[in-house]
Parts: structure tokens; sequence; C-alpha cells
């Protein structure tokens, strides 16, 4: 019976995820040929960097925060000038804009047959935010035992590859629920690619608060060890799916008991 429950709250999530990436597909993959047609026909004004590093920021202003930084070469669309200041509002490679300063830029023409000098990734895809990133905040739903389970998971990340992640979750059953405090290391393999693979480790304190007539875990404080591995995937406008899945051991004074845990859901990267 737990196994059917556990089955059935996973294929609610898989088909949730399957709708989500089916829009983002419509969206971004299935243009008219019209429109195609149209974009290669017009000419579009490029901003390529002249200088080693050049900062994109939020507005048209150094006061504004950055949000990426440009290398020599790198080419970019334009979208507009500002009218206060000598900014031009260009098009980054996740399809999100920012404002860079028109002395570092030199600015051009391509026709149909030209393309930027940086690779562009398909449409779905953006680059990832994990190497600029300091810190990320992950909120998923999913199963964890046969019922629902959602936690928020910040990670301080010391490196594009390392950091520290702290789990704070609830999960909710027919025999009574659980609470989990939990704190280990991240891995991120491949973090300058779309797809990011991470695994991790962790312990710490779960409340247990069963039901009258469910003898899985005893009331109170138990600790525990969890591992597991998942998936970021960065799609364009800084939208980040995580897919994840945990096994988790919890100790009593004479046994332990051993669950699952298959979550998804967004990541935000600061």
């Amino acid at each position: 019976m737990r196994a059917d429950h556990l089955h059935v709250a996973w294929l609610v999530t898989l088909r949730a995820l399957a709708c989500a990436i089916a829009y983002l597909c419509s969206h971004q993959l299935l243009a008219p040929e019209h429109a195609m047609a149209e974009d290669q026909a017009a000419p579009t004004v490029f901003a390529r960097v002249v200088i080693d590093r050049a900062t994109v920021r939020a507005g048209p202003s150094v006061s504004y925060r950055k949000i990426y930084e440009a290398r020599r070469d790198d080419v970019f669309p334009v979208r507009a000038r500002a009218t206060l200041a000598y900014y031009f509002q260009i098009e980054l490679p996740d399809g999100t804009t920012g404002f860079i300063q028109g002395d570092a830029v030199y600015n051009h023409e391509l026709g149909a047959g030209d393309a930027p000098s940086h690779a562009p990734l398909p449409a779905l895809f953006s680059p990832p935010q994990l190497p600029s990133a300091r810190a990320e905040v992950a909120l998923l739903g999913g199963v964890l035992g046969g019922g629902g389970l959602i936690a928020l998971r910040p990670t301080w990340l010391l490196a594009p590859s390392f950091g520290v992640e702290l789990t704070g979750g609830a999960a909710v059953a027919r025999g009574g629920r659980l609470f989990l405090a939990m704190l280990g290391p991240v891995v991120n393999l491949f973090p300058s690619s779309p797809v990011v693979p991470f695994f991790n480790l962790a312990g710490g304190v779960i409340a247990s608060s069963p039901n009258a007539d469910t003898f899985l875990l005893r009331a109170g404080y138990l600790t525990g060890l969890s591992a597991g591995c998942g998936l970021r995937i960065s799609f364009r406008y800084r939208l980040t799916l995580r897919l994840e899945a945990r096994s988790y051991v919890f100790f009593e004074t004479d046994r332990y008991v051993r669950e699952e845990e298959l979550s998804a859901g967004l990541t935000v990267f600061l």
C-alpha cells in the first residue's frame, strides 16, 4: 500500500514537470516559421566588447548591481540605448537583459549569415549561474517514505564546484509527520554546463510525530544521515530546475529505519 502511494505521488510530480517543460518548449522552440524568417531577414545591431572585462549591470548606472561580466570579443544583441547615460541595453545569453557602458563596446550590424562570436546554446537552455553565484536557495516538493514532502535548501557556495547545504523540510503521510533539519556538503560536477550533476551528504536531527496507530518511528527526536544526487537544468530567463533523489537512515536507540526521497523544484542563485 505504501509503495502504491509513493508511485502515485511520483507520477503526479513527473506530470507537473512534463507540463512545465512542454510549456517552455512551446514558447522557445516552436516559434512560427514566418517570425524566424523576419528575424533572419532584418539586420540586427550587435555590441562587441573591446576591453578585457566589462561589467553588465541591472540598470544604466554604476549604482545598479552587477549581473554579468563580459569579456573581450563577446558579442551581444543591442536592444536599446539608455536615455540618461551612455549605456546600451543588451541581451545576455540566458535571455535576460542588462546594461553595458558604451565605452566598453563597439556597435556594428550583422547580416543573416553572421552570428555572435560566442556559440549560442539551444533556445531552451542558458549558461548556468553557478560560476558567478555566492549562494543558492532551492524550494522542492516531492515524496518521502510514501508521504508528501516540502523542503527548503539554502546553500553557501564556497566555490562553483563545492558548497555547504542546509535542509529544512517537513513530510506528512498517513502514519504521521516528520520534520527535518540537516547540514552537509554538496559537490557540483561540470558547474559551467547548462546541466549540472551534483552529489550531497548530510546529517542532522529529525523530529517524529507519528499517529497513535503507527509504529514505524517512535515519537521524539532522532538523528539521521542522508546521501543523494541530482541534476540542475538551466533554462532561459534564469529559470533553473532541480531534480533530486536521496536516501535517509533514521537512527533509534535499538534500530534504524531507511526512507527514500524523490523531489523536484526550482532554485535561485544569489
